[in-house]
């Protein structure tokens, strides 16, 4: 079965933040009612890919203000903001599951996938790939340390003066050490429009800029299930 380009689960990482009637191309979708996690399954041929959503509400922006405080949980330390509802969504998500599972994520939602892969590691049933898009640093060394050999992309869209500047937060301070699970890659897409006037130093950020700049390096980070 021939996994799914990096620049597909772009796409669907942008269609989850479109209103209902378009969010209807997705076999599952969960707006978090109950936990505050918004997240999306879609069933691709031989893989389930697991979509969560960035931010949009009012909760999605506190729980990234909390994410500047860590805190000891079953997958390591975690920024809090991140790691809330987490728990409740892979309860949720873990009887839908009938294939290998691809998570990824845009933002918040991309913090919340590497959450999501340590969760489903700990607990026997690892991603067999994690692929997000202006991934903010979702925790410490210790919690990276758990999903590090967990097949990954975390794309950053930038060139020679600007980048995505939400992959840069939240800030480290020794002896607190934030990482990123897996290494940067780097993309470029630049924005145009109205980007730049609406979105100021965010406007690379935009996950309808991911898409173009994954496809143009044609990357497939998910490998084919063993059979």
């Amino acid at each position: 079965m021939t996994p799914p380009s990096d620049a597909l689960l772009a796409s669907y990482c942008a269609m989850i933040y479109q209103p209902t009637a378009i969010i209807a191309g997705f076999d599952h979708f969960d707006a978090g009612a109950d936990d505050g996690v918004c997240w999306a399954l879609k069933r691709l041929p031989g893989f389930d890919l697991v979509v969560l959503r960035g931010s949009i509400t009012f909760q999605d922006w506190w729980r990234d203000l909390m994410a500047a405080v860590a805190a000891p949980t079953r997958i390591g330390n975690v920024d809090v903001g991140f790691y809330f509802g987490m728990e409740k969504m892979w309860a949720d998500l873990q009887p839908m599951i009938t294939q290998p599972v691809i998570v990824s994520g845009h933002s918040l939602g991309a913090a919340r996938a590497a959450i999501l892969a340590a969760l489903m590691k700990v607990d026997g049933k690892s991603p067999v790939s994690r692929v997000v898009f202006g991934e903010p640093k979702p925790g410490l060394v210790d919690f990276a340390l758990i999903i590090h050999d967990i097949p990954a992309s975390s794309y950053r869209n930038g060139d020679e003066t600007h980048h995505d500047i939400v992959t840069d937060v939240p800030s480290t301070f020794p002896p607190v050490q934030r990482v990123h699970p897996t290494p940067i890659v780097p993309v470029s897409e630049e924005p145009t429009g109205g980007l730049f006037a609406k979105w100021g130093v965010f406007a690379y950020h935009h996950i309808t800029l991911y898409e173009p700049a994954t496809a143009a390096l044609g990357l497939t980070t998910t490998k084919e299930p063993a059979s």
